[in-house]
């Protein structure tokens, strides 16, 4: 059974394709905090996670696109044992298989409700991560197959910093998945302009609370390098604007803006407008508290 993709079309960000350590190159939110026992954490990305006991994970995780599941990201700070790259991969992955781990509501996962991890080894520029619970996925089709796959794909390269995943089932490798996805040899992330979202709210994350003055750190794949952005309290705008990013699309752009907000609770949004009748596309939205 999946977890329902009941989700606002959202975005994220072109990423390069070597994961070291986390391959999207965008920093990881910093000095904001969120109501979970697991608050997004201050490690980089791009810039790179810090290494340590625990660390600010990378999990990915599937939004609606108009209609398809494309790959969005989070960072949150979990258990990674001692740190290695086995121990980090386990931890990111085992929160990615349950959607319900998303900060966003919005976000979710396509395995099955029972995929579990069994156990995850590093060989290499391999990591190979043995599942149980997921010989079935039914209700993916072709494209949410692929996409589920792409999650685990981009979730375990970006913990491991290495570019090549093997999938096992039950302690022994499969030839595909699901009747859609060939898993004979070792799955690498597929170009980002395939699998994800074009625009990306990194920070502050999904529920973090952040000072009157903090920073907006966006990322996208956008035509002539801008985004847009607005900010409500309640159902009044109070800031709204475009962003300049340091690349337009097809390649990976991100910006940091400044902002400041007197004490609240407000709801910050980022897209891109439609050539063709000036809708929002690709709208990626934040409830935070501004403290």
């Amino acid at each position: 059974m999946l977890v329902p993709l009941a989700l606002v079309a959202l975005s994220a960000a072109c990423t390069p394709t070597t994961p070291s350590p986390d391959p999207t190159g965008s920093a990881a939110p910093s000095g904001s905090t969120a109501p979970a026992t697991t608050a997004p954490g201050a490690t980089t990305e791009p810039g790179g996670p810090t290494a340590g006991a625990s660390g600010a994970l990378a999990i990915y995780y599937l939004a609606n696109d108009r209609g398809d599941p494309k790959l969005v990201r989070e960072f949150h700070k979990l258990p990674v044992g001692d740190g290695s790259p086995a121990a980090r991969t386990r931890a990111a992955v085992t929160e990615m298989l349950d959607g319900r781990t998303a900060y966003d509501p919005d976000y979710a996962s396509l395995w099955p409700a029972s995929a579990r991890v069994r156990g995850v080894s590093v060989s290499g520029d391999t990591v190979t991560v043995d599942l149980s619970g997921a010989a079935v996925n039914g209700e993916a089709g072709s494209f949410g197959a692929n996409q589920a796959v792409q999650q685990l794909v981009w979730t375990a390269t970006a913990a491991s910093g290495k570019p090549a995943v093997r999938i096992h089932l039950d302690g022994r490798q499969v030839d595909e998945l699901w009747g859609h996805v060939d898993t004979r040899d070792p799955q690498r992330r597929a170009p980002a302009v395939d699998v994800l979202l074009p625009v990306w709210l990194i920070d502050p994350q999904h529920g973090a609370t952040v000072p009157r003055d903090f920073t907006l750190h966006v990322a996208g794949m956008v035509f002539e390098a801008t985004m847009n952005y607005e900010i409500r309290k309640g159902t009044t705008v109070v800031k709204e604007g475009f962003i300049t990013l340091s690349a337009g699309g097809p390649a990976q752009g991100e910006a940091k803006v400044p902002m400041s907000l007197t004490p609240g609770t407000y709801v910050i949004e980022v897209f891109d407008i439609s050539e063709n009748d000036s809708s929002r596309m690709f709208v990626d939205n934040h409830t935070v508290t501004v403290k």
